[in-house]
């Protein structure tokens, strides 16, 4: 996180001073009183200079690495600096089993996961979880019985499966879903999860991991025995009822699962009432190509249409080594996707599939090194897109403004993501001249600048009568304020035009003195501090 430099905190006051006076201003306001005129605006195009090619890193988006991943052992990082040096690489993603966690009734061994999350998060990455009750390998314990082997000896319902047929006690173990005995253990496994990570900060997101193989909500590779709505939602409900502070997350498979449209409709419409949003598992899976190919695999894309209004999304790809390995990455001749795939090749189908689920996070499943290696541009490319990528393409303001009236703008915004920004990130206007830089700020949260449209938002920032005049260069920022330091949120324009504290220089507005007996109505503003 970026720190205050001294100039901007000792404008720190002068900023909070004036948050109560800021105000957004609807677009159609009422005409101002003629006697008090508001100045006629000037616009500054700002497309020249905007930036395409700039990687932005940039909070609450980016990319996530999968460790463990469905196996204590699966994408261990070989050298901290493959996760380090990623380009926007945002979190660890943990999905394990409940058995690793919860080996005996009662008794929770944290410390598998924690000294994971301790490393990471001391470097400033995130975490997210999917902790899972049915796994598809048997080479541990824990991955036979993801759920813990105790739950059954407690009287659990349950069985062998693998790919729809029942085998012997050497199989792996699927309980069923809507056992009394296990959700009641589950239930109390949860509280406890809860309690020791609902409430930090670095927890990015939690899936809802408690049905099917991997966590994914389906039993493809088990007894492909159908769980119905009833048992989906009373799973629902545990995670809704431990974690209050969380972004709860589920695949689409967990929905889609479901054999009947209607049921399938009613669940996706509990889940979007519910706040929770969706992740796809996953992209570029071989057996999707022939049938889905024309939309790049996304088997469920109204799901996310109306999910990502309201909530980040997030996108996995298959593992990365086994598209690579099936020829699917590259187009190799015998491929599924040479085959289906319209002349499109693996990056095509990750830059379409990104469109469609509109994902703030995205994953590449697989190592680090190896992605990173074989795409570099990729990279940086997806990077940008996903989640927002905002471009400024033009402010308006007046020519001249007198000290102690109020300063209108109007400030356009283009997003070239594919979601919006959903923190409340702090936008804040910088005057810097005749000895000063005032800092005010214009407004909070800009969840409406929506991807694929421009948005125009106006503002009025009331100026002290005491602002000595003379010409004044007038800068944007935006900030992320979450973690109660100032983290600037970065615009695509060109690098030149940003200062160290995270400030675009955008235009300028010549400050004249107040008019004597101009502004017999002004309201009162605060003595504010000001930076030299």
């Amino acid at each position: 996180m970026n720190a205050l430099s001294p100039s901007t905190a000792f404008t720190r006051f002068a900023l909070l001073a004036w948050l109560a006076l800021i105000r957004q201003v609807p677009q159609a306001a009422e005409p101002p009183d003629a006697t008090h005129a508001a100045p006629s605006l000037v616009r500054h195009d700002l497309t020249p200079f905007q930036d395409t090619q700039r990687v932005l890193i940039n909070p609450h988006k980016g990319w996530y690495h999968h460790f463990p991943d469905n196996h204590i052992n699966n994408y261990k990082i070989a050298r901290d600096a493959d996760l380090l040096e990623f380009p926007g690489m945002d979190h660890l993603y943990l999905r394990l089993a409940w058995a690793y966690l919860e080996p005996k009734e009662g008794q929770f061994d944290w410390a598998v996961i924690d000294r994971i999350i301790e490393k990471w998060t001391a470097h400033g990455l995130g975490i997210a979880f999917r902790i899972s009750c049915k796994e598809t390998s048997t080479d541990h314990i824990e991955q036979q019985f993801a759920t813990p082997r105790w739950v059954m000896e407690a009287g659990a319902k349950g069985g062998y499966y693998r790919m729809g047929k029942a085998t012997g006690p050497d199989g792996p173990w699927e309980p069923v879903y809507d056992d009394p005995i296990f959700l009641a253990k589950l239930d109390r496994f949860l509280a406890a999860f809860a309690a020791r990570y609902d409430e930090k900060p670095w927890l990015r997101y939690l899936d809802i991991g408690s049905i099917g193989d991997w966590g994914e909500g389906h039993s493809w590779a088990g007894s492909r025995q159908e769980c119905g709505f009833a048992a989906r939602k009373q799973h629902v409900d545990l995670h809704l009822k431990h974690f209050q502070h969380a972004p709860l997350v589920v695949s689409d498979d967990f929905v889609y699962a479901l054999g009947k449209p209607t049921e399938r409709q009613a669940l996706h419409q509990y889940v979007l009432t519910n706040g929770i949003s969706y992740r796809d598992d996953s992209i570029l899976v071989n057996g999707y190509l022939e049938g889905l190919s024309d939309r790049f695999t996304v088997r469920s894309p109204e799901f996310f249409a109306d999910a990502y209004l309201r909530t980040p999304t997030v996108f996995e790809l298959e593992h990365y080594g086994a598209v690579k390995k099936a020829g699917n990455w590259d187009g190799r001749p015998d491929s599924s996707v040479a085959r289906h795939g319209k002349g499109k090749k693996g990056p095509d189908y990750f830059r379409g599939a990104l469109e469609l689920l509109h994902a703030t996070y995205i994953g590449y499943h697989g190592d680090a090194h190896e992605w990173l290696a074989d795409n570099p541009a990729l990279t940086g490319e997806l990077l940008n897109r996903c989640g927002y990528w905002l471009f400024p393409k033009s402010i308006e303001v007046p020519k001249e403004v007198a000290a102690g009236a109020t300063l209108p703008l109007a400030l356009t915004v283009e997003n070239r993501g594919v979601a919006p920004p959903y923190q409340p990130y702090e936008l804040r206007v910088k005057l810097s001249g005749a000895g000063t830089n005032l800092v005010s700020a214009a407004a909070k949260g800009c969840k409406s600048w929506l991807p694929g449209s421009s948005v125009t938002s106006r503002y009025e920032v009331p100026l002290p009568a005491t602002l000595a005049p003379g010409q004044y260069q007038l800068s944007l920022g935006l900030f992320d304020v979450s973690s109660g330091k100032d983290r600037p949120v970065e615009f695509a324009l060109k690098a030149g035009l940003r200062d160290r504290e995270g400030y675009y220089r955008v235009a300028t507005v010549s400050v004249t003195a107040t008019p004597s007996g101009s502004l017999p109505h002004q309201r009162s503003i605060p003595k504010l501090a000001v930076a030299p």
